[in-house]
């Protein structure tokens, strides 16, 4: 190159242009790397969301298809909480697991007519001069707690302490204390409509008595009695089982999921000479009384509860649990439950349409007298050599004879049976009445013959019972009714209450000491019992008004008395219209009325050692309309015949399950609402 040339430059320049160039398009191609490198990432995970979007939906169509409703032990897919979609979208495969809300919603209220829970956490109806709506007796400082409505259909009076409410409080009559309610307490309500202050009228789970049940056998300390749903009328039993020195105290008293009628038949107003004489009060001074399905502290069903029983908790509690099978204690006649010492829980059952009412007492029903003429359907002659049922079955003159010609002591006898009842007479029946009628006649009575009756129920055992002479020189026509009911405690009683009386033989004997004729017109058997019925509560559990415990005319349904260790709850609706509550707290743990309280009047004493600062009676609130929810989370494995679900889901969702009736899931019916749906970014 000479000095003065440039050629050299231009080649310079030539370089650096390729220099660029060749960055410029290494750049552009590493852009375009990484371009390709997303675009297969984010095909990827496209595909992932996709597969995830698809294996909830599957999901949900397997839900839809199933009874599934979260009870107790069960699993959302069948026998698993996991769906296995193996090889569900070409190579790849998901997985999809399943598990319910634990603050699923099951109360349900679109009007009090059409209700699953009362309209007020407390709702009296009583209106008696001199007697309390509500009574509440706080220690001084400390609140009352309720959670929703309450309304006295006469007045409030907060004796100690006060009475706080999340919701209203309204009084037809006066309010006296300290009552916290929002809005303002409303006293003087007078007679202003108010549905909240109607009874609703709640029906008992039955319309018939149930099977008369016998108490079950009490052997051993420490052991589960169970009792099975039915009629008890044994409230002294009941008391004796349950007391500190029984031959099974310390027991768990379980009762299993059912319908019970207690109505007490040891004194009060109609009792039972066959039963114990004494109070017709039922107490609770020793145990665990568990009315329901027992679960464990996790809520898990068990197959009896354990002793002992964790109180409360040990019984499947209808507020958590759609379908929980529980109890209904339903109480007639004066019959009362005390609990003092020991310990217990009822939950009861919760429907569509009605509340889980877990103790009621009677409104309406009363008992009544059946009266039977029962006839002989058999003869064995004997020395009445004529007789036959044509005979003897019918007063009417038509008589069998024995025809005595002998002198000295002679006897005749002739026997009869059938007099079976025209329907079959039911369990737990008290025979009021027996008494046989004998139409008979001789020709020459004397005051030293011997008449007499014996008895032998079918399957029994035979008795004798005396035909008084009243007339020894009469020979006219007797008739005589002669009572065979042994003071109502024998054979016959016990045949009539034990439901198993089906009829009897009766033979008349004639041991005479003259000559004569001996005749027999007919033998009928009388009889009148009371059959176990329905009965509104009657006696002091509605005498008024009730002042408290200690006042020997009235009394309440349900009292519990201020004795260390002793715990009452009720997982369900109280409904006892006509009747008192009188409860005494002093170591509760939580609320003691679920599902609210409905009854004449209230009482409730809470101590010093009362340490429990939420609501003691609470309703639920409303819930949106669906029954149960969900969480769904769904898993991809890419390029996998399975997948185990691991790591972080590609997809949760939460759906609602909607039935038309959540007691009996339809299989293919149900509705699916998805309340949230989102992905892994």
């Amino acid at each position: 190159m000479r000095r003065g040339d440039d050629s050299g430059a231009a080649l310079i320049l030539v370089l650096i242009v390729v220099t660029v160039l060749g960055l410029v398009l290494g750049a552009l191609l590493t852009f375009t790397d990484t371009g390709l490198r997303a675009t297969l990432a984010l095909r990827d995970q496209a595909a992932a969301a996709y597969n995830a979007d698809g294996a909830v939906q599957a999901a949900i169509n397997n839900l839809r298809n199933s009874s599934y409703d979260a009870a107790v032990g069960q699993q959302c897919f069948g026998g698993s909480n996991t769906l296995a979609l193996n090889n569900f979208y070409g190579a790849d495969s998901a997985a999809v697991t399943c598990s319910p809300d634990p603050a699923k919603v099951l109360i349900q209220c679109p009007s009090l007519a059409h209700c699953n829970r009362p309209g007020s956490a407390i709702l009296t109806l009583g209106r008696i001069a001199g007697e309390d709506g509500v009574n509440i007796t706080q220690p001084n400082g400390s609140a009352f707690n309720v959670h929703g409505v309450v309304f006295s259909n006469s007045n409030i009076n907060v004796v100690k302490g006060s009475l706080a409410t999340n919701a209203a409080a309204y009084a037809r009559g006066a309010c006296t204390g300290a009552i916290t309610s929002t809005p303002a307490a409303q006293c003087n309500y007078g007679n202003t409509a108010n549905a909240l202050g109607n009874d609703p009228g709640y029906a008992a789970a039955t319309a018939t008595v149930p099977v008369h049940q016998d108490l079950p056998a009490c052997t051993a300390a420490n052991s589960v009695v169970t009792f099975l749903p039915g009629y008890y009328d044994d409230a002294v039993g009941l008391s004796q089982m349950m007391a500190g020195n029984s031959l099974c105290k310390h027991s768990t008293w379980w009762f299993k999921p059912g319908t019970y009628y207690f109505d007490f038949h040891n004194g009060g107003t109609s009792p039972n000479p066959l039963l114990t004489a004494g109070s017709d009060i039922w107490t609770v001074n020793d145990g665990y009384l568990v009315a329901g399905s027992p679960v464990n502290s996790s809520g898990a069903a068990l197959a009896t509860p354990p002793v002992p029983a964790t109180i409360p908790g040990s019984c499947d509690n209808p507020i958590n649990h759609a379908n929980a099978q529980g109890v209904q204690f339903i109480f007639g006649g004066d019959s009362q439950l005390a609990v003092k010492a020991g310990q217990a829980e009822l939950c009861g059952t919760l429907t569509p349409d009605s509340p889980p009412v877990a103790l009621y007492g009677m409104t309406s029903g009363a008992e009544t007298t059946s009266a039977v003429t029962l006839k002989t359907t058999a003869v064995t002659p004997g020395d009445f050599t004529d007789a036959t049922v044509t005979k003897l079955a019918n007063i009417d003159g038509n008589m069998a004879t024995w025809a005595n010609n002998s002198n000295g002591n002679q006897t005749g006898t002739v026997t009869t049976s059938g007099y079976a009842p025209p329907a079959a007479v039911p369990a737990g029946s008290i025979l009021r009445s027996a008494k046989l009628r004998v139409v008979h006649a001789n020709s020459a009575l004397s005051a030293m013959d011997n008449l007499t009756l014996k008895i032998t129920p079918n399957g029994g055992t035979a008795y004798t019972v005396p035909i008084p002479i009243t007339n020894p020189i009469d020979s006219s026509v007797h008739n005589d009714l002669i009572d065979i009911s042994q003071g109502g405690t024998g054979v016959l009683a016990q045949q009539i209450y034990a439901g198993t009386f089906t009829g009897a033989q009766i033979q008349y004997s004639a041991a005479v000491k003259h000559k004569g004729n001996e005749q027999l017109d007919s033998m009928q058997l009388e009889l009148s019992y009371v059959a176990p019925a329905l009965r509104a509560e009657n006696g002091c559990t509605t005498t008024g008004p009730y002042t408290g415990v200690g006042n020997s005319t009235t009394c309440a349904m349900v009292t519990t008395v201020n004795n260390a260790g002793g715990l009452f709850y009720v997982q369900g609706t109280t409904y006892a219209p006509g009747a008192v509550l009188d409860i005494t707290l002093n170591n509760a743990t939580e609320q003691v009325f679920r599902f609210g309280v409905i009854a004449r009047s209230l009482w409730v004493k809470e101590t010093g050692s009362f340490a429990y600062i939420g609501p003691v009676i609470e309703v639920p609130d409303d819930s949106p309309g669906f029954v149960l929810s969900v969480f769904l989370q769904a898993y991809i494995c890419p390029k996998a015949s399975t997948c185990t679900p691991s790591g972080t889901p590609v997809l949760t969702a939460k759906v609602a399950i909607v039935d038309a009736d959540p007691t009996t899931p339809a299989p293919g019916r149900r509705q699916i609402s998805v309340l949230s749906w989102s992905s892994r970014r």
